[in-house]
C-alpha cells in the first residue's frame, strides 16, 4: 500500500501541511519555528488509507540553551497513542537543530485518521523549538522532504530585510532589502547565492534550512568587506516586476541541447548585477554570467552526482 507523503512546516504561521493538519497546546510559532513550552505539545492529524508494513517519521527540532549550558526539555512522541520514543534529549547542546528518524511499526496505523503527538516534558526548564515532521511510507524513502521541497518552490519570490556591519563591529546596520527569485524547474529553493555587482561590488550568503534567515558577506564598491545577514520580510510566487526568463541549452557531447526555461532575478540595491551563482536544496549548482543589457548569459551547471556542463540562455522577448 502507499501512504500519501505527510508534512508539517513549521518555518511559516500557520504550519504549511500536506495530507495533515496541526493542533497545538502551549505551543506556537516564534518566526521560523514553532515553540513548545514546557508541557505543552504539537499534534499532526494524518490520513492512512489502507494499512502499511511500516512508516518513517522525521522530525527537526533543537532545545534551547539554557544560558551558556545545554538546554533541558525531554521530548516524548507518540503515534495513535504508542510510544516512540520517551524523554528524548535532542543532540546538538541547542546550537543547531537536529533531525531524528524513526521507525513507526505498520501495526500501529489504522485506516483513517492517526495522530503523531509531540510532547515536552512537564519538567522541562527551557523551550523545545520544533521546525518540521516528516512522515512517509518505508518504500518511499524521502518522498515526504521531496513533496516539502517542492511546497516550498511553488513561491519562490523572498524579500530579505538586510543588516551589516565590518567585521570589528558590534552594531547592525539596516541596509537595502534583498529580492531574489530563481526558478529553474528543479522544485528546490537557493542554499547559498553569489553575485558580483556593477564596479566590483560582490557578495556571498548562505540561508538557513527553513529560508527565514541567511548570514553571508558583500565586498563594496570601495573595496571594503563587511558581514552580511538576513531577515524573511516576504514571500510569494512573484515580485511586483516580472523576473526575466530565458531560454536556456546544455553543453555535452560535443553539442548544445535545449533545456528548460530559467526564471531569475536578483535585486541588492545596486543593480545590475553581472555574475549570479547558486546551489539548490537539492545540492544542483550554477553559475551564469549576464551581458550588460541581460537579454542572455553564459556559464555552467552541475545536477548533483554528475559533472559540470556548459549553460548559455537568451531572454524570452515579450514574457510575463
Amino acid at each position: 500500500m502507499t501512504l500519501n507523503p505527510v508534512f508539517a512546516d513549521f518555518s511559516t504561521d500557520p504550519p504549511r501541511t500536506a495530507n495533515g493538519s496541526v493542533r497545538a497546546h502551549r505551543a506556537g510559532s516564534a518566526g521560523g519555528h514553532w515553540i513548545i513550552n514546557s508541557g505543552g505539545a504539537v499534534w499532526l492529524d494524518f490520513v492512512v488509507d489502507a494499512p502499511l508494513d511500516e512508516a518513517t517519521l522525521k522530525v527537526r527540532a533543537l532545545v534551547s540553551k539554557l544560558g551558556p549550558e545545554s538546554g533541558y526539555a525531554p521530548l516524548d512522541i507518540l503515534v495513535n497513542g504508542q510510544s516512540v520514543t520517551s524523554r528524548f534529549r535532542i543532540p546538538g547542546g541547542g546550537d543547531l537543530p537536529q533531525t531524528m528518524t524513526f521507525a513507526v511499526p505498520g501495526e500501529w496505523l489504522r485506516p483513517g485518521t492517526n495522530t503523531v503527538e509531540l510532547r515536552s516534558a512537564e519538567d522541562a526548564r527551557t523551550m523545545l523549538w520544533l521546525y518540521r515532521v516528516l512522515l512517509e511510507s518505508v518504500w518511499d524513502r524521502d518522498a515526504a522532504e521531496r513533496a516539502l521541497l517542492a511546497e516550498r518552490a511553488a513561491e519562490p519570490a523572498y524579500t530579505f530585510a538586510t543588516y551589516s556591519r565590518p567585521a570589528d563591529a558590534s552594531r547592525w546596520l539596516p541596509g537595502p532589502p534583498l529580492r531574489f527569485r530563481i526558478d529553474e524547474g528543479q522544485a528546490a529553493l537557493p542554499t547559498e547565492l553569489r553575485w558580483r555587482g556593477p564596479y566590483g561590488s560582490e557578495g556571498s550568503i548562505s540561508f538557513a534550512d527553513e529560508m527565514s534567515t541567511f548570514l553571508g558577506h558583500v565586498r563594496t564598491t570601495s573595496g571594503a568587506w563587511r558581514q552580511l545577514r538576513g531577515e524573511l520580510a516576504e514571500r510569494r510566487e512573484h515580485h511586483e516586476e516580472p523576473a526575466p526568463r530565458y531560454r536556456t541549452e546544455v553543453h555535452w557531447g560535443g553539442r548544445w541541447h535545449p533545456s528548460g526555461e530559467l526564471s531569475v532575478f536578483l535585486d541588492t540595491g545596486s543593480r545590475p548585477v553581472e555574475r549570479i551563482a547558486w546551489r539548490d536544496q537539492r545540492g544542483n549548482t550554477a553559475s551564469i554570467g549576464l551581458t550588460p543589457d541581460g537579454s542572455s548569459f553564459t556559464g555552467y551547471a552541475q545536477r548533483v552526482n554528475e559533472g559540470p556542463i556548459g549553460y548559455r540562455g537568451v531572454i524570452i522577448r515579450g514574457a510575463p
